[in-house]
């Protein structure tokens, strides 16, 4: 069975591949983003590779602001339930003592 991560990674591998190889071949790309073609090699077969190398790539090709806007979402509906659950009324105690 395949976990999420594993799935995940098969995804953006995909994706890179055929966003990439549409205009360049894998070391062009390298090139551009300053890793090796082998790294370019690793993340289009969905193995794991530096995040900083990743996200270069995702940037180079387009893809970084789609995936940082659905972050972004995600951060702000963790903020919201979060300050939901901290925004209770505090009462008043009196000062009948």
């Amino acid at each position: 069975m395949q976990g999420n991560d594993e799935y995940f990674l098969e995804t953006v591998a995909n994706l890179v591949k055929t966003v990439r190889s549409e205009t360049m071949d894998q070391s062009e790309l390298g090139l551009r983003v300053g890793v090796s073609r082998s790294t370019i090699s690793a993340i289009e077969k969905g193995n794991g590779v530096n995040s900083k190398s990743l996200a270069k790539v995702l940037d180079q090709l387009g893809l970084l602001e789609d995936i940082q806007l659905a972050i972004d979402a995600q951060l702000d509906l963790i903020g919201e339930v979060r300050n939901r659950k901290t925004r209770k009324v505090r009462e008043e105690l009196s000062s009948d003592f």
